[in-house]
């Protein structure tokens, strides 16, 4: 198996292994950096980053599988327009080995309760 196949090779688990966390704290933020850096294009900065965690922590979400961090979800909520409230997606990342089993739509659903749960109308 080459190097690529290798990489792309989907991780051998149950569904029960993976374990979901509310954002809880400064420990959480590399993780989450380290996520977005390592599987999305667009670079963000530190202070983006803490712009989320820090004013709007409920909304995100990690998931680990034996202690690994393999998916993440970064939200935020507030007025739209002045017209609604509204619930924004701004980073979903799960490592492509681990993709296609249902994470991102477990970190979405846990992020769209609480949003619903906080009087968001639209998202």
């Amino acid at each position: 198996m080459d190097a690529v196949q290798e990489r792309e090779k989907k991780e051998e688990f149950d569904a029960s292994e993976i374990e979901y966390v509310s954002y809880g704290g400064e420990h959480h933020l590399p993780l989450i950096m380290n996520l977005v850096d390592q599987e999305l294009s667009e670079p963000y900065s530190i202070f983006t980053y803490r712009y989320f965690v820090y004013l709007w922590p409920q909304l995100s979400f990690l998931a680990f599988h034996e202690g690994k961090c393999v998916g993440t979800v970064v939200c935020k909520m507030g007025d739209h327009r002045n017209s609604t409230f509204r619930g924004y997606i701004a980073m979903l990342v799960v490592i492509k080995t681990y993709r296609g089993r249902g994470i991102a739509t477990e970190l979405v659903t846990r992020s769209i309760q609480v949003m619903m749960e906080s009087g968001c109308e639209e998202l």
